[in-house]
């Protein structure tokens, strides 16, 4: 019922009848579910009926994505939490609106052809992440230092982006590489294996996984319109719990060459761990400042804004008072 009410306060406070839509550019930063409810917003006319049209762009490499929302040439990402802490901390004006669960889905992959069984066994092998500073890179010397390996013990290759990494584990230039959700591409394709014990949620890492994140400056410019977006998105992730079949849909024209039966149980996987309100976890973004290095008396709550998460709350709890009295009569 809770689920329910929320989606229908998001319908009836949408603001209908815009004139003019309002163009957004959107970037994620892999293919994979997590990573693709800007295309369930778009394709499902949610975005549309919020007052947007959008570009959705394919941005490699966390950092590159962050450093160009915060030049002005994006309007929101979806992307890992560690690059947008760091420029954070370092003064830029980068905040996170939402975030999809409490385990970034980073983990480590190996070659199917591989010998190498543990996080123990990497010693002195190529390991291939998108980008220095990445989700992917900071889990892994998180990872290596948990199990007593250093970054040292290990040769660690930026590899430009996702695309990179897969591309050099299937052309056997790597055996090993570290990849979100996209990783599975290679598993479903029977070109890699997830390396047992070495996932953030079996090594017990919490982390705001691929968070939605804006400006400072585009929630001053326009506070109405950011609060539209973050309605928007809320929506789609109840699109994706509830509509299954035009989910798969939409995923399989951006995930081309991954069959049905496979990309059904990968959205189930998915589903399974969404929350109907992506409120972020102050206790995973406390995680992930301790893996930069950044002080302890640094607030999770400074990284974040959640105030629009709180007046969807507020509408909700509206729409409740009018179930249960039958009506409004203002």
């Amino acid at each position: 019922m809770k689920t329910f009410c929320f989606s229908v306060a998001v319908l009836l406070l949408s603001l209908p009848g815009y004139v003019h839509a309002e163009k957004l550019t959107l970037a994620h930063v892999a293919v994979n579910p997590s990573q693709g409810i800007f295309w369930v917003a778009k394709d499902s006319g949610i975005l549309a009926k919020y007052g947007f049209t959008a570009d959705i762009v394919l941005i490699p490499g966390t950092p590159r994505t962050v450093q160009a929302l915060i030049a002005g040439d994006l309007d929101y990402a979806v992307a890992g939490s560690p690059a947008a802490l760091r420029a954070r901390m370092q003064g830029a004006d980068v905040v996170m609106l939402a975030g999809l669960s409490s385990y970034p889905s980073q983990r480590v992959f190996v070659r199917k052809d591989s010998t190498v069984q543990n996080l123990n066994e990497l010693k002195g092998k190529l390991v291939g992440v998108t980008q220095f500073g990445s989700a992917g890179d900071t889990f892994f010397r998180s990872a290596l230092k948990k199990v007593g390996l250093r970054d040292t013990d290990v040769t660690i290759l930026q590899m430009g982006g996702t695309p990179g990494v897969s591309q050099a584990l299937e052309a056997g230039r790597i055996e090993v590489c570290v990849l979100g959700e996209s990783g599975m591409m290679l598993v479903f394709r029977g070109i890699a294996r997830p390396l047992k014990g070495a996932s953030a949620r079996e090594l017990g890492f919490k982390g705001v996984d691929g968070p939605l994140s804006t400006t400072e400056r585009k929630i001053k410019a326009d506070r109405g319109a950011v609060l539209r977006v973050v309605q928007a998105y809320v929506e789609a992730i109840h699109y994706v719990k509830t509509n299954k079949a035009g989910t798969i849909s939409i995923f399989q024209k951006y995930m081309r060459g991954l069959n049905e039966e496979n990309l059904s149980t990968w959205v189930d996987d998915f589903r399974e761990g969404l929350r109907s309100v992506p409120y972020p976890d102050e206790e995973a973004l406390r995680a992930e400042l301790d893996q930069i290095g950044a002080p302890k008396s640094q607030s999770p709550a400074a990284f974040l804004n959640t105030t629009f998460l709180d007046e969807l709350r507020k509408m909700v709890s509206l729409i409740n008072f009018i179930d249960k009295k039958g009506g409004y009569d203002g």
